[in-house]
């Protein structure tokens, strides 16, 4: 009796070691995959507006901060976008922040050439982009306030479009400066080219097999 009890007392460590092994959505037991899959990793999703606004590397030198955004098309049909995006700042609670959004960057530096740019149309294809960027510094001189840090923005590509959630790899640490610059959309040189355009088929009338059948007839 005693050794039964052993026997299934290993077997029983046996079947658990491979279950915290073996790889998700099989069955330790049999080997066989299970009716239900491992889910994918998800995809970025497109907005209802056709274009997706995701937040790009962030940079950092001497207080000043710069971060940079990419608008895609992921629509089936051409985008274009003129101007400033919006941009609101949220804290952890998803609270609008009293921040001044600048539509210029040269009131906080002139140390970005790139982003001193005037607005102008973006025609984008599908899966072209634009960029953009946000210029600010985190100077803390007023104790009377706690220092303003953001870790979700609220962005459209442009006054009247959908907005979005954007969520930046590291918070906004805006200090007690209370602004925050903002460049307007320009187009990524690093984007697909133009798509070339769909060659329709010819009507049935002009296909060459079908004039062929009916000059042989005649």
């Amino acid at each position: 009796m005693i050794g039964r009890m052993r026997r299934w007392l290993i077997g029983t460590a046996v079947v658990l070691l491979a279950a915290g092994c073996a790889p998700a959505g099989v069955s330790p037991a049999t080997g066989l995959r299970s009716s239900w899959p491992v889910p994918p990793s998800p995809s970025p999703t497109c907005p209802p507006g056709g274009a997706r606004i995701e937040a790009g590397s962030g940079d950092a030198a001497m207080g000043l901060r710069v971060l940079d955004f990419t608008l895609t098309n992921c629509g089936t049909t051409a985008y274009q976008v003129e101007g400033y995006p919006t941009l609101t700042l949220l804290d952890e609670e998803h609270k609008p922040q009293d921040v001044r959004v600048l539509h210029d960057i040269r009131e906080i530096t002139i140390s970005v050439p790139n982003l001193e740019v005037k607005p102008r149309l973006v025609t984008l294809q599908p899966g072209q982009r634009a960029t953009a960027g946000v210029v600010w510094r985190n100077t803390y001189d007023d104790i009377s306030h706690p220092p303003v840090n953001a870790f979700f923005l609220e962005m459209a590509p442009q006054p009247g479009r959908p907005e979005q959630t954007v969520v930046p790899d590291s918070r906004l640490d805006l200090g007690s400066t209370g602004r925050i610059g903002v460049s307007p959309w320009v187009f990524d040189p690093e984007s697909p080219e133009r798509p070339a355009p769909r060659q329709e088929p010819p009507p049935a009338s002009e296909d060459p097999s079908i004039l062929a059948i009916g000059e042989a007839a005649r």
